[in-house]
């Protein structure tokens, strides 16, 4: 039997913890004289992106909304002012106006941050960043203390930010308007942000601790700034320029996550059991461990009871036991759903990782109610049989050959194939 070492660290699933102590709710932090207040978030689930309270308009940029999962982090109570700029970055002054020292910095560049974070780190020995999209948006949002607002703090969008409807065309001293849920400032206007990430379109993929760090396109920036209209100042709108733009309304805030917090528990090298069953819908899904490089675990096949009760539909598939035929974004939504439930990072298995647990004996190729004829054909009769391309590619993978040798031609059938045609399972990866 199998058996694999591994060290993980439990992610931010809704699981029970130890209190956090107050001392660590709010960490102050001093650099050549200039406080620093950073603020823990919670590490939890939530959904990004242009969810019905953030817009009614077709903005393709925050589509879909989507499943994401944090671990804990600390976030800047407010955006980087010209005084702290200054503080850590002395030679280069000349960027922060005298006269305003608690107004954000701007025209910096996503490189300048780079080397800001890099100092400000050997300054106060900890490991500052930017934060990345996804906890920039969920400490935009309230964390775990959301109320749901359109902007962050409240419904009224001048109670709580600076846009250019009460702006006067400028940037403002940080934090005199009324926080959000977790007393942070400013991040709806002022300026935009610098976030870590490159911009890509949002997949419906659930991810935890997203970064996207390969893109073609800029770096994202978020939160609006004194010079946008309330209607593009929604919390889920997003931004990108080249790393080296340089602009009057766009700045920072830093962020941090601390390798000894007392939430981010480390497991014990200990052996992963085989098998686990996962509550969802009421029912309990089997799951195989798979005992790869990157090992993860692979479920029984998606059953049209599991689908309807989660979906609310039947599976347009006429194969009467196995959820099949749907479409690539039901499938994700359906994943999503799981994950949600469950509090288990879930996501839909590929076509690799299927053959893989298929050749290693964990499972087989389906569960499928085809007949005893199907069955015993080759690949090739099939074919000749069959007209309708989808029934072809799924009866080609549900007819029971082993996938032992690599020109298999159900192996190659199976990579040929696309999502819509194949049973549904669902894979959790091992941290």
């Amino acid at each position: 039997m199998w058996a694999m070492m591994t060290m993980a660290v439990v992610p931010a699933s809704g699981k029970k913890r130890s209190h956090v102590p107050d001392s660590l709710q709010v960490i102050n932090i001093e650099v050549n004289g200039i406080p620093i207040r950073m603020h823990r978030v919670e590490g939890g689930s939530f959904t990004m992106g242009g969810t019905i309270e953030q817009t009614d308009r077709d903005v393709y940029t925050d589509k879909p909304a989507h499943l994401v999962f944090l671990s804990p982090y600390y976030i800047a109570e407010t955006e980087v002012t010209n005084q702290l700029w200054a503080a850590v970055m002395p030679e280069r002054e000349s960027l922060s106006p005298r006269g305003y020292p608690q107004h954000p910095i701007s025209y910096v560049t996503w490189t300048d941050c780079q080397e800001f974070v890099r100092r400000l780190d050997s300054l106060t020995g900890k490991p500052f960043r930017l934060p990345t999209e996804a906890e920039w948006e969920y400490a935009a949002r309230g964390g775990a203390k959301s109320k749901k607002h359109r902007y962050s703090g409240g419904e009224e969008p001048d109670s709580v930010g600076w846009t250019n409807h009460c702006s006067g065309n400028w940037t403002h001293p940080v934090a005199r308007k009324h926080p959000n849920e977790l007393g942070l400032y400013d991040m709806t206007g002022n300026v935009n942000e610098w976030c870590e990430d490159w911009y890509a379109p949002y997949n419906l993929g659930t991810a935890p601790n997203p970064c996207v760090r390969d893109s073609s396109e800029g770096r994202i920036a978020r939160g609006g700034s004194y010079d946008d209209c309330i209607a593009n100042s929604h919390l889920s709108i997003r931004r990108w320029y080249t790393p080296e733009t340089s602009r009057g309304y766009i700045g920072f805030r830093v962020a941090f996550t601390l390798p000894d917090d007392p939430m981010m528990q480390v497991e014990e090298e200990k052996e992963l059991p085989l098998t686990k069953k996962v509550k969802v819908g009421g029912k309990k899904l089997q799951f195989y461990l798979v005992p790869v490089e990157d090992p993860y675990y692979i479920s029984d096949e998606i059953t049209v009871q599991l689908w309807k009760k989660m979906m609310r539909k039947n599976p347009p598939s006429k194969i009467k036991s196995v959820a099949a035929g749907m479409r690539p974004s039901d499938r994700m939504i359906f994943a999503e759903r799981c994950s949600r439930e469950a509090k288990e990072v879930m996501r839909v298995a590929n076509a690799e990782e299927i053959v893989t647990a298929v050749q290693q004996g964990l499972i087989t190729t389906s569960k499928a109610d085809v007949s005893e004829r199907d069955k015993n054909k080759s690949v090739q009769q099939l074919q000749k049989k069959r007209k309708n391309r989808k029934k072809l590619t799924l009866l080609t993978e549900l007819v029971g050959v082993k996938l032992t040798q690599p020109d298999d031609p159900v192996l190659l059938q199976y990579k040929k194939e696309n999502d819509e045609s194949r049973p549904l399972r669902m894979v959790i990866k091992v941290n």
